[in-house]
């Protein structure tokens, strides 16, 4: 069945492109809209990326998206285009004081040492992210997070969004391409987000990963082995992330491309359409 899917990314090839995700985000989607899905993808707008380059067009109706976080209001205002040489739309979340001077890095200052506020920044393009929806009068039946610095979008969406009629059906994909460690963080960010932390399973703690809380609330959790990464090795590995797989209903799906080919793609998008198909149709 044709569904509604909403893509939350840190990168998209060629727009910002750090790790495989970005590709594997610029290659999927579009297999899936010839499918006939509804496929939109939101990534945040770094400030190197070209509005020229790429048209970026304002939507008048996604200016001034609201978002809580701690006691503030955050406001941030979407652009839209398209992936190049597709039809399928991104978004972007232009957020001046939190995205304009990265880097190409991305997570990391230019000296290479991990930036101290990735989960307040990714945190926020998450609820941003989502929020946008309402403005669009869109309601996905998927919302798929995009490995470790969108998978707050997953903590939001179980913990905090879906007591609200508009995204109470959704059900929600957690994609991972690594075990970044990035993706530690502090309670208090939860907090921040209005998110419980005793709502979890798993205890919150200094060394908690996003990717671990994340994985222990999606729908549905899908590995993806690169030509770099072996996730199935590598979380089997990994004693945390293995004893959260363990607490699981379902066992996590995998995915493997070992080539950046048309037709490896291709049969890489028919699998993941089989996920999101049987996650959909989940009561």
């Amino acid at each position: 069945m044709a569904l509604k899917i909403y893509l939350l990314s840190s990168e998209i090839a060629p727009f910002a492109e750090q790790y495989h995700l970005a590709k594997f985000v610029n290659k999927v989607p579009t297999y899936l809209k010839e499918d006939d899905h509804d496929i939109r993808l939101i990534m945040p707008k770094y400030g190197f990326i070209s509005s020229r380059k790429y048209v970026l067009r304002e939507v008048i109706r996604l200016r001034d998206i609201e978002a809580k976080w701690q006691s503030e209001i955050i406001t941030g205002n979407v652009r839209s285009a398209f992936v190049p040489d597709t039809k399928v739309q991104v978004y972007f979340l232009d957020l001046p004081s939190y995205f304009e001077d990265v880097s190409h890095l991305l997570y990391k200052a230019k000296n290479g040492r991990p930036l101290k506020d990735n989960a307040e920044r990714f945190g926020l393009f998450c609820k941003i992210g989502i929020r946008t929806l309402e403005k669009l009068f869109w309601q996905p039946e998927v919302i798929v997070a995009n490995d470790w610095a969108s998978a707050f979008g997953i903590i939001l969406q179980k913990r905090v969004f879906s007591r609200e009629e508009f995204f109470a059906e959704t059900k929600t994909v957690l994609v991972l391409h690594t075990l970044e460690e990035l993706s530690r963080f502090s309670a208090d960010v939860l907090f921040d987000a209005g998110v419980d932390p005793d709502s979890f399973d798993i205890e919150i703690t200094a060394e908690t990963r996003l990717i671990d809380v994340a994985a222990s609330v999606a729908d549905e959790l899908v590995l993806v082995n690169s030509p770099d990464v072996n996730m199935e090795k590598e979380t089997g590995k990994d004693k945390q992330f293995a004893e959260v797989i363990k607490n699981r209903d379902t066992e996590p799906k995998v995915l493997s491309w070992s080539e950046d080919s048309d037709e490896n793609w291709e049969q890489l998008a028919s699998e993941f359409e089989t996920i999101l198909n049987d996650t959909a149709s989940t009561k």
